[in-house]
């Protein structure tokens, strides 16, 4: 595992969660790749499209994200990160808190690391 692409990486799920609190869009598209898929908890699906349009539209808004148990495992130009969080949002127009367990995929292209796939699993309450 090079130590420097999982510093780059840690750097980049930094940022998407900093973008996602801030509603930043702009960065978000920067950070996600065409053809990202994000699958929710709830089994739900998004495109870097249709996830994005739902937080420019106001349809999400995240209010608190807490990371715990995150690591990085690189494979030449791929890094899956994996950990636990507990996310709040409005969606809508409910509050809601998910406690999960993740996976989120990056993969390096053109020398930047791209965020590709979102996976979680709903932690029983």
């Amino acid at each position: 595992m090079s130590d420097a692409a999982a510093v780059q990486v840690l750097e980049q799920e930094k940022r998407r969660w900093a973008a996602l609190l801030g509603s930043d869009v702009v960065t978000l598209k920067e950070l996600f790749e065409e053809r990202m898929i994000y699958t929710h908890s709830n089994a739900m699906l998004d495109s870097k499209d249709s996830y994005i349009g739902a937080l420019e539209s106001g349809a999400v808004a995240y209010t608190g994200v807490r990371v715990t148990d995150e690591q990085v495992r690189v494979f030449g130009g791929t890094a899956v990160v994996t950990g636990a969080v507990v996310i709040d949002a409005r969606a809508g127009g409910r509050d809601l808190r998910t406690h999960a367990r993740y996976s989120a995929v990056w993969a390096e292209q053109d020398g930047r690391w791209r965020f590709v796939c979102w996976h979680s699993t709903p932690i029983p309450g």
